[in-house]
């Protein structure tokens, strides 16, 4: 915190205007050395406007900029360089085919003494140096346009801290990044303070502002409402002042998964990383991968939507296998896209917003070769009401909207082409908490109409919170799938990062990957469902690690959910050989549900069915959790003989064996249950 009288940098009563907006009403605020000074609003309250009057982008047309107390007129960015500001923006300001080292002396290069030519290497060289603060591994000759979104934000960092700097100003300079690169972002801007630098940052994170910030400064629709040291104020009471209202529920998830499945994807692997990856995505499900910076979310995305070539692997849309070639193939399967960059990517800025909609199905707006302008229009109007998008989008570009309007606006193409499933690259990020509320509200209303959502996101609470199953992708792999509820924000991130895991989750992870080519094996050679099932202790429930189905299946893909455990074939199994007291106990406090007219419920007769498992070594599910599925058993063991989990196989009653217990299929089962505990019993002693 400052400790200084007078500011280094001031704004008093900064008005400035665009054409039908009042961007900045009468606003003062000021930037001490050694302080962060966080601005917080909502989008379009005038925050990065602010910042572009200071960094010499926009002039005010009233109010001071003072710089040592003595005002200064900025006419352009050089001159508030020149004075000691330095900008990250939230727009990149990044050539994209110059190199990173290129990048970020632009306009600056080292120059040899004498000769005054560029000095490569010594440019090469402070460039390593500037990206080393920074904890990334990016090479300084790497062409910009090549690297991720999240490497181009990391770059525009680097670029901003490598000039000689007493404000530096950070317009949401982690939209664009995962955890470890903000936790390294945050260290950076600690050491910058002790320096005594002054920070101007504006974020939607609010988690990142109360951590990092010494005071707060709160406009809203361009007016001031607020300037408090932070120790003075809660997040309620920011949020209150930003959209004029308290949040009771941050996540307002609604449930609305169905057991049919969607997407299935096997094996999925592309040149670009992605290596084996197999997860299924039922109807109104919404279906998370969350992962770090690199772990390839974004590359399976791609791979499902017909950007990159699949060159292994299987999928399947609605039971129909479809390897798409091209996103057309993709759209027309109804398949869509919002990409993690969508001004790039996702937006036509040269249209407004009826037409950045209609442009996902042009043909049913066509008057035999014309189009139909009149039904276009109508078009844009019924989506613009429908997910509440700013009016000014029907008339002006959608450049002019918020990210949060121009997100919406990118589903809304998306609903009009009548997309069953749809792939949100990174959906709020860079938008503010009333817009997130909004496109929450949306995925809602998408998965209760029977639309499915592959969720990208690299903020865990929000990934957690929103997704009915959540994948943990690392190096192109999916390591583990869960329920969100079930993984807790650290888990995720132990995962994740590689930082390490609980002790039970680690096993699992172990036991999944051990079994998983096993599971596919059997699959392969018996064409019935395999899944592999854990008992989860904590609440007394079957976890379903893993489900590797057969094509188009009418059972519902269990991997990452969980199940009651009495009645089915891994619940018996799980159950047999824990103590025969904690067992009875357990059914006597939470009974025996009755699914089925063959499910078993009372406990005498449980308890003997326990005991015949125990001498059998497998256990049957004759239609007793599912009407029509039958399923067969087996434990799997550690190398201490102790039962950490269950192998099992399922399917349709005329596709199962009439006598299961002296098929070949319980041969096949015992002999993959063994195979796999034998593979953990040599991974131990390894």
């Amino acid at each position: 915190m400052h400790d200084q009288k007078t500011p280094i940098w001031e704004a008093r009563g900064i008005s400035k205007a665009f054409p039908g907006v009042q961007a900045l009403d009468n606003i003062s605020a000021s930037w001490f050395s050694g302080e962060v000074h966080a601005l917080l609003g909502e989008n379009g309250c005038g925050k990065s406007t602010l910042a572009k009057c200071i960094s010499g982008v926009h002039q005010p047309e009233s109010g001071q900029i003072l710089y040592k107390e003595k005002p200064v007129v900025l006419h352009n960015p050089m001159e508030a360089r020149a004075l000691g500001v330095a900008t990250i923006y939230q727009e990149f300001s990044l050539v994209p085919t110059l190199t990173v080292a290129e990048n970020i002396f632009l306009g600056r290069y080292i120059r040899q003494p004498g000769t005054g030519l560029i000095d490569w290497q010594a440019m090469r060289e402070a460039t390593l140096k500037v990206l080393e603060q920074l904890s990334l591994n990016i090479d300084p000759d790497a062409i910009v346009k090549g690297l991720s979104v999240a490497e181009q934000q990391l770059v525009e960092i680097a670029k901003a801290i490598s000039l000689e700097s007493n404000l530096l100003i950070m317009d949401e300079p982690t939209a664009a990044l995962g955890l470890i690169e903000t936790r390294h972002l945050m260290e950076l801007i600690r050491r910058l303070t002790a320096q005594n630098k002054a920070i101007f940052y504006i974020s939607h994170r609010l988690d990142e502002v109360f951590q990092i910030a010494d005071r707060v400064t709160i406009l809203k629709d361009g007016l001031w409402v607020n300037t408090s040291p932070i120790s003075e104020l809660k997040m309620g009471d920011v949020v209150r002042m930003m959209i004029g209202f308290d949040i009771q529920q941050h996540y307002p998830k609604e449930v609305h998964t169905q057991p049919v499945p969607c997407l299935e994807v096997e094996n999925l692997t592309t040149e670009r990383g992605v290596e084996s990856v197999s997860f299924s995505v039922n109807v109104g499900e919404v279906f998370g991968l969350g992962g770090m910076l690199g772990s390839r979310r974004t590359e399976i995305a791609r791979a499902i939507y017909g950007l990159d070539p699949i060159i292994r692997g299987k999928m399947h849309l609605f039971g129909r296998e479809v390897k798409f070639k091209s996103t057309t193939e993709a759209i027309m399967a109804g398949v869509g896209l919002i990409p993690e960059n969508r001004k790039a990517d996702g937006t036509f800025f040269n249209f407004e917003a009826t037409r950045n909609i209609t442009i996902s199905r042009l043909r049913e707006l066509l008057r035999g070769p014309f189009l139909n302008l009149t039904n276009e229009r109508k078009v844009g109007e019924t989506y613009v009401k429908k997910l509440n998008i700013h009016q000014t989008g029907l008339e002006k570009s959608v450049q002019f909207l918020s990210g949060g309007n121009q997100q919406k606006v990118i589903i809304a193409r998306w609903l009009f082409s009548q997309a069953r499933l749809l792939i949100m690259d990174e959906p709020t990020q860079g938008i503010d908490i009333g817009a997130k509320l909004e496109v929450y509200k949306v995925i809602n209303e998408l998965t209760a109409s029977g639309i499915s959502v592959i969720l990208i996101s690299s903020d865990f609470p929000e990934l957690l919170a929103m997704c009915d199953r959540v994948a943990v992708v690392k190096d192109g792999r999916v390591l583990f799938i869960a329920e969100g509820q079930r993984m807790t924000e650290y888990q995720l991130i132990g995962m994740v990062s590689g930082i390490g895991v609980t002790g039970e989750i680690a096993a699992w992870m172990n036991l999944r990957q051990t079994a998983s080519p096993k599971l596919q094996a059997l699959r392969n050679h018996t064409k019935a469902a395999v899944h592999l099932g854990v008992l989860d202790r904590g609440d007394m429930s079957l976890f379903y690690l893993d489900k590797v189905g057969v094509g188009s299946t009418d059972l519902i893909s269990r991997t990452g959910v969980s199940a009651p455990l009495g009645c089915t074939g891994l619940g018996k199994v799980l159950l047999a050989y824990e103590p025969s007291k904690q067992v009875r106990e357990w059914i006597d406090q939470r009974g025996l549900p009755k699914f089925t007219e063959h499910t078993i419920t009372t406990p005498d007769a449980f308890m003997e069915e326990m005991k015949t498992t125990r001498e059998r070594g497998f256990s049957l599910d004759l239609e007793e959790h599912e009407v029509g599925v039958r399923s067969f058993a087996a434990p799997i063991r550690d190398g201490q003989g102790s039962v950490i989990a269950a192998i099992g196989v399922s399917g349709p009653v005329d596709k199962m064996p009439a006598d299961l217990v002296h098929s070949p299929l319980h041969d096949d089962v015992l002999k993959t249950a063994d195979a796999i505990s034998q593979a953990i019993a040599a991974s131990k002693s390894g």
